[in-house]
């Protein structure tokens, strides 16, 4: 699963990422008074940048609303065109969240040790997710897509047996805009980090903190 990100916005691309959404808040006729997260550990609820298209960033809300109340922060990329919940916004609004590293908790024994995994070349990390907006609300919110870690980063599966969608930057417009079938049917054919990578395998690294 994904339940905690980091965002640092001393990697270039992210602060651009961030600047843009800032300056475009403060152009508006009306500003909306958010409280965005740019920077720093972040958590679902937060209103944080997303990516909806080549170029095009807005704050969303970390989170749809459940039929019961609840928060659901993540969607199985194996089943989410399936879910009731999830189905529109994987067909007509799919995005990508910007992060530097991702957490995730290992149970051993009675403990849960908190880990930091990131990419070995210390680029950005791109998940996939989907989007909607919900009655009444001020942005959008947005869930970030999972999918089993065995398949996709065999390395860390220890740690955690889901992980994060991580879209390589050569798929990114195809996430946008190619059908989603395609890509939801074998996700390891869109995962990675460079051209041509078919795994996470080797690229994820990751330490206690």
């Amino acid at each position: 699963m994904c339940g905690r990100y980091q965002i640092e916005i001393d990697d270039a691309v992210l602060r651009e990422i961030c600047e843009d959404i800032a300056r475009k808040q403060r152009e508006q006729p009306e500003p909306k008074q958010l409280v965005i997260k740019f920077e720093g550990e972040v958590f679902p609820s937060d209103i944080v940048p997303v990516q909806t298209g080549d170029k095009t960033y807005e704050p969303m809300k970390w989170g749809f609303t459940g039929f019961d109340g609840k928060l659901l922060i993540n969607a199985r990329s194996e089943t989410a065109l399936q879910k009731q919940t999830f189905r529109r916004a994987m067909l007509e609004q799919r995005c990508l969240i910007p992060a530097s590293w991702y957490y995730e908790w290992q149970r051993v024994g009675n403990r849960k040790i908190k880990h930091r995994l990131y990419p070995s070349d210390r680029s950005p990390l791109f998940f996939a997710g989907c989007y909607q907006m919900e009655r009444g609300a001020v942005v959008p919110r947005f869930v970030i897509l999972t999918q089993n870690a065995t398949m996709g980063a065999p390395n860390i599966a220890h740690i955690h047996d889901r992980m994060p969608v991580i879209v390589a930057p050569a798929y990114h417009e195809a996430w946008f805009s190619g059908h989603i079938n395609e890509f939801i049917g074998s996700v390891n054919e869109f995962s990675g980090f460079a051209d041509g990578d078919d795994t996470l395998a080797g690229c994820l690294l990751y330490e206690a903190v």
